[in-house]
């Protein structure tokens, strides 16, 4: 069984990883507790954090201004000091109105390996087929975890089908059962030729949430419970979300879920995924992912500078006028979550509608209040 790193050998392999990369260090963290805990989130002023309640205000007309938005929730400092809600077809204007997470889901399912790795329960370079064999994943022999966390594993012919967008209000459909992997004849349209028949794992970068759902398996085969329990139990519930499910489409008859997205929560609750990373792993005082998983995870990967374990990063300036440092989880439609260390900033922003609201214009939007 894979064992986690030595106190001494984190410390170097997080030094190195910075080193490499370019990217400052995370801000130090300090023996008192930050963010909520398992309680709710502590409010402040804006003003107490040094952001300006008027330009907040101003940016979030700015950010509705497409009628897609449902919240907005901006931490600093680990309190909540500023929120907005709106109503639309698709959402109430309520701080605790679940959102569907779509990709941005992603990033928690990093975290839920984060999980099993900080127990020792599985390492990065382990091969897939140690979990999972390749006849039933569709992956090649060959695959790691790392491969699927950085999206670089060739992909996969055997997936599953995508979230489901929310419901209109006046909507009364059910819904559906799980969804359970089938295989596909060819890679989804836009694939790159030969994707999951004959793409080397590592050979190249590929964003495609179907090889990343194989994660829940291998998860659950080294955790011995199903992904699902094991999320809410050592990820979920520690974190005190209040308002997390998913989608029942998102988990199949095994009790595995999605890592592609099918989660359900509140901006709230999205927060608190980017304060644990802004504070390195630490919650509530307690170790919850390893600090080098947490480098790693926000560090470019040798394909794509631009995405590190299932998290965007701006290292490369991707999203114009945020702070190199940022890294984010993003979802279709606008669901993000931003992360800046330097700034000790987190922002959630989630809803749904006509428009695809992109990362770029989302901070551009929120930009002149923040910085």
């Amino acid at each position: 069984m894979a064992q986690t790193l030595r106190p001494d050998r984190r410390a170097l392999l997080i030094s190195a990883t910075l080193a490499a990369t370019g990217l400052s260090a995370l801000p130090a963290w300090s023996a008192a507790p930050r963010g909520p805990g398992r309680g709710p989130w502590g409010i402040a002023k804006p003003e107490s954090a040094g952001l300006s309640t008027k330009a907040l205000d101003q940016a979030a007309d700015i950010l509705g201004t497409a009628g897609e938005r449902q919240g907005l929730v901006i931490i600093r400092g680990g309190r909540l000091v500023y929120e907005r809600y709106w109503a639309n077809a698709w959402h109430e204007a309520r701080p605790d109105w679940r959102n569907v997470s779509f990709s941005s889901g992603k990033s928690w399912g990093a975290t839920l390996v984060g999980r099993a790795y900080t127990q020792g329960l599985l390492g990065l370079d382990d091969l897939t087929t140690r979990y999972h064999p390749a006849a039933v994943s569709g992956l090649r022999p060959e695959t790691t975890i790392r491969h699927l966390l950085t999206m670089t594993s060739g992909g996969t012919l055997v997936v599953k089908p995508s979230s489901k967008p929310p419901r209109r209000l006046d909507d009364p459909a059910l819904p559906g059962p799980g969804v359970e992997y089938a295989r596909q004849a060819e890679g989804e349209p836009g694939s790159p030729p030969g994707y999951g028949r004959d793409i080397p794992a590592g050979a190249r970068f590929y964003y495609d949430g179907a090889a990343a759902d194989h994660l829940a398996d291998i998860v659950a085969s080294a955790t011995g419970r199903t992904s699902l329990r094991y999320m809410m139990d050592e990820v979920v519930a520690p974190l005190g979300c209040e308002t997390f499910r998913y989608q029942p489409e998102g988990v199949d008859a095994a009790g595995q879920i999605r890592i592609g997205g099918s989660i359900e929560l509140s901006c709230r609750d999205m927060a608190r995924l980017g304060q644990l990373y802004l504070d390195r792993g630490v919650w509530g005082g307690k170790r919850l992912i390893a600090e080098d998983y947490i480098v790693a995870a926000g560090a470019p990967s040798p394909l794509n500078p631009s995405y590190g374990f299932l998290w965007w990063l701006n290292t490369q300036g991707r999203v114009p006028k945020a702070p190199k440092d940022m890294i984010f989880a993003a979802g279709a439609r606008g669901q993000f979550c931003f992360v800046c260390p330097d700034q000790d900033l987190v922002v959630a922003t989630m809803g749904f509608g006509a428009a695809q609201l992109s990362a770029e214009q989302a901070w551009a939007a929120l930009a002149p209040a923040l910085l």
